[in-house]
C-alpha cells in the first residue's frame, strides 16, 4: 500500500457541518476502495494562493488535509468521485512521501559513500605551508 495526500478546498460559505458531511463521504469512499485513513486535518479559512475558474469571485477556501493508505488503483478511481462533486472547489492528491527518523531525506547514488569535507591549512592552499612568508 502506498501513502497519500489530499487536499481537499471547499467554499468558505459552505458551513462546517456540510464541511464535515462531505469529507466524511470521501473518507467513507476512501475506505470502500480497499484504502485506510491514517489522518483528517481542518485547516481551516485560508487565504488562496490564485484565482480560480470554478469559482471567480472566491479569495479564500476551506482547506483539509487527508492522509491515508491505500493501493495503487485508488487515486484514480477517487479521482473520478471528487471530479463530480459540486461542492469541492478544488483538490489536490499526491502520493506522500515517507522519511523515517534517522534517514536522510536526500537521494544518493547507490553505494556511494557520503562525502566528507576535507580539512585544509589556509596556507596549504597556496602550496606553502602556515606560517611562512613571502
Amino acid at each position: 500500500m502506498n501513502n497519500y495526500e489530499l487536499i481537499l478546498i471547499f467554499d468558505p460559505n459552505f458551513g462546517e457541518e456540510k464541511t464535515g458531511a462531505m469529507v466524511g463521504k470521501v473518507e467513507e469512499k476512501i475506505k470502500a476502495l480497499g484504502g485506510e485513513i491514517e489522518k483528517v486535518d481542518k485547516w481551516g479559512v485560508r487565504r488562496l494562493a490564485s484565482m480560480m475558474k470554478k469559482a471567480k469571485a472566491m479569495t479564500q477556501g476551506y482547506y483539509v488535509l487527508v492522509r491515508f493508505k491505500s493501493p495503487a488503483s485508488v487515486p484514480a478511481e477517487l479521482k473520478s468521485f471528487l471530479k463530480v462533486s459540486e461542492n469541492i472547489v478544488r483538490y489536490f492528491l499526491t502520493r506522500a512521501v515517507v522519511v523515517l527518523p534517522g534517514t536522510s531525506s536526500k537521494r544518493t547514488a547507490p553505494g556511494a559513500a557520503p562525502a566528507a569535507p576535507e580539512a585544509v591549512e589556509i596556507g596549504e592552499i597556496k602550496g606553502k605551508p602556515l606560517g611562512e612568508s613571502q
